[in-house]
């Protein structure tokens, strides 16, 4: 069976409702505040769904609603310093949850942890520390802490178990002599006892992924080598652990494993060699351990595959495949399924809708997560016997889609040849030609951009200005050639086709051309820098926050957090290597090239960031003084990281924005 997903249509029909009345204009703190009600989930038996709660001035909380009590719902899970950040049932009465630092300003040295609530008593148990409380480098800490049931914070939840056993499979990191991770160790914790169970029989050297079915059961392991990679997979028949293949990190292919099917195919994520799409991401299913052979299920011509797979809880058969082309869907392949999606689509002709489900097959009752590029998420309880749809949550309650802009997925040819995708936030009522912001991701090896609403787009949007989004050479999840043609490519090619998007949106009519600002965080921060000295006709000022000055500051140990394997292996392939590649790296740094911003330029940094620290900061602002630079915006602050957490330090950062704007391209939309 073979499936080729085609998005455009449906993006074309989904905006096609689209007013061309101006939007009203609205305070910063609507596009910039976390999602009032987000992540919910279903209990097992269909009575109540746990959903994370943000209220104003106080940390994410975790609330419940009954639905057999008329949808009452009550918070049930708060811990003091910390924000709950997923949740995940175990049983109809029990769960489990994570805590962040979603809401904070200062860094604190934690981890998810994990926490137990039992929904009938209201108890909550910490089964995970969440406080850093042993140095990297040390091997020999314990499996847990005499005299209590707490884990030290070395260990991180892989999987919540569906097998009503109130298990959860864990694991635990082991060090090397320098302090890098060197293994996880996997266990099995049962969370009423806290009592361990280690999997260590015949287990591969280094595994830094593990693969455990809904029983808990390994199936499949990625160990790491240096910069040698290897796949393992369990033998059912010999009980053991079996090499399937071997290869370079960032050279050669690397399937990942999904699930082990009933009958004991093989479904994974991989590259579809021999045919017209081999440099594409898909999924496939192995009948045997020949990558060669099996089927291909679902091929995306554009796009790599990257999403998840939904299986039938009781007889592990694979009933559909979530994926994201030009927007986000899912792939049934269970007739009934597809069916209803049909039907659910209908009632939301306007959304993307998602279909969450424990028992998809079975369950009477569902959830639907609907969005789309001008409505945030909302939820619905979806009841089979009677067709219904109810509206359960907004996560932005305040923002009304009829004053949103649309966003437009498009590709435009970079000037080698290079197809470039890009998306267009164009603002409401606009005509002519614009002034605009071409506003770049970081990574830069990720996705950046997907259609669905996103709020610093649409606050620029909302102030009269197009949002230009490329996602340049480099990104990932459009196929290997265009991953691979962003190496070594910082400053150079990769920033090329930021201008070359910014050309595209002028000769369409789109842009003036005068008025053009580009803008990032992170590595869309260096990109900013460097638009603005390579290209000061095209980009008329640049704001950045959290970004990279430096490229010598990513092989620095002060400098950045990036562990020293990524920067032995990874990095010299990716970017270049220090030594051999030292004039093209210190070419491309914008440090160096201070003498040659001439711009209007905003730079913002945490003192807080461990990523990018704030010495690439101020070593960039040296330099523009020393070369008597006298365009600079500076910002700092004190107990934010990379990027920023309060709502106060965003509606903030954003105020500036908006004012350096006004003052730099020209106000785009009336004051209120």
């Amino acid at each position: 069976m073979r499936f080729i997903a085609q998005a455009g249509a449906l993006l074309a029909l989904l905006s096609s409702f689209v007013a061309s009345a101006q939007a009203p204009r609205l305070p910063i703190e609507a596009f910039v505040q976390p999602p009032m009600f987000s992540e919910p989930r279903m209990s097992p038996d269909l009575s109540k769904i746990a959903v994370l709660v943000n209220r104003p001035g106080e940390r994410t909380q975790l609330a419940m609603v009954d639905l057999s009590d008329n949808n009452s719902t009550r918070m049930v899970a708060a811990v003091s310093t910390r924000d709950v950040v997923s949740a995940h049932w175990m049983t109809p009465t029990r769960l489990v949850f994570h805590v962040g630092q979603t809401n904070q300003l200062r860094d604190e040295p934690i981890t998810n942890g994990l926490w137990l609530l039992d929904v009938p008593s209201g108890e909550v148990r910490q089964l995970i520390d969440d406080q850093f409380n042993q140095r990297p480098g040390r091997s020999d800490s314990p499996i847990k802490r005499e005299g209590d049931r707490l884990l030290p914070w070395e260990w991180s939840v892989v999987r919540v178990l569906d097998d009503g056993s109130e298990d959860v499979m864990v694991q635990r990191i082991q060090w090397d002599a320098t302090g890098e991770i060197d293994n996880f160790v996997l266990a099995r914790l049962n969370t009423r006892t806290g009592k361990l169970r280690l999997e260590t029989e015949n287990v591969p050297a280094r595994v830094r992924h593990w693969s455990v079915d809904r029983n808990g059961k390994a199936y499949a392991c990625i160990t790491y080598d240096g910069p040698n990679f290897g796949v393992h997979l369990f033998d059912q028949d010999t009980k053991s652990w079996k090499r399937w293949l071997t290869g370079r990190r960032n050279i050669d292919e690397w399937p990942f494993p999904l699930a082990r099917l009933t009958g004991g195919d093989l479904l994974v994520s991989a590259y579809d060699k021999g045919s017209p799409n081999d440099n594409i991401r898909v999924v496939r299913r192995l009948k045997t351990t020949e990558l060669g052979g099996g089927d291909t299920l679902i091929s995306i011509p554009g796009y790599d595959w990257d999403g998840a797979a939904i299986l039938d809880p009781k007889s592990n058969r694979l009933l559909g495949l979530t994926y994201e082309a030009d927007a986000a869907d899912t792939a049934w392949f269970d007739r009934d399924m597809k069916a209803l999606q049909g039907e659910i689509d209908k009632k939301l002709p306007n959304t993307i809708n998602r279909i969450q489900c424990n028992d998809c097959r079975n369950d009477n009752r569902m959830l639907v997560l609907a969005r789309s590029d001008r409505q945030p998420e909302v939820v619905y309880l979806y009841d089979r016997n009677d067709a219904s749809l109810k509206i359960l949550f907004r996560s932005q309650p305040t923002i009304n889609p009829a004053d949103m802009a649309p966003r437009e997925v498009l590709r435009i040819t970079a000037r080698d040849g290079l197809s470039i995708p890009i998306q267009l936030t164009k603002p409401l009522g606009a005509s002519g030609p614009r002034p605009a912001v071409v506003l770049v991701h970081g990574g830069p090896s990720t996705r950046g951009n997907h259609w669905f609403w996103e709020g610093q787009a649409q606050l620029l949007a909302n102030r009269g200005y197009l949002v230009i989004e490329p996602e340049f050479r480099g990104s990932t999840g459009y196929g290997a050639p265009h991953e691979n043609r962003g190496r070594k490519q910082w400053g150079q090619a990769m920033q090329a086709d930021l201008a070359d998007a910014a050309k595209w949106a002028v000769e369409k009519g789109l842009a003036d051309p005068k008025r053009i600002c580009i803008a990032g965080a992170s590595y869309g921060g260096y990109a900013t820098l460097m638009g603005l000295i390579r290209d000061p006709d095209i980009f008329a000022c640049g704001f950045q926050w959290a970004g990279v000055t430096g490229l010598e500051f990513l092989y620095s140990r002060s400098g950045t957090d990036i562990g020293d394997l990524y920067k032995s292996y990874d990095l010299p392939l990716l970017v270049g290597d220090p030594v051999s590649d030292a004039k093209m790296l210190a070419d491309n740094s914008p440090i160096n090239l201070a003498a040659k911003l001439k711009r209007p330029l905003l730079m913002a940094y945490g003192v807080e960031d461990t990523r990018v620290a704030i010495g690439q900061g101020l070593g960039m602002k040296k330099a523009l003084e020393a070369a008597g630079y006298q365009g600079l915006e500076w910002i700092v602050y004190p107990n934010e990281g990379h990027g920023w957490r309060s709502l106060e330090t965003n509606v903030d950062f954003w105020g500036r924005v908006e004012r350096f704007l006004e003052r730099h391209i020209g106000g785009a939309a009336p004051k209120p």
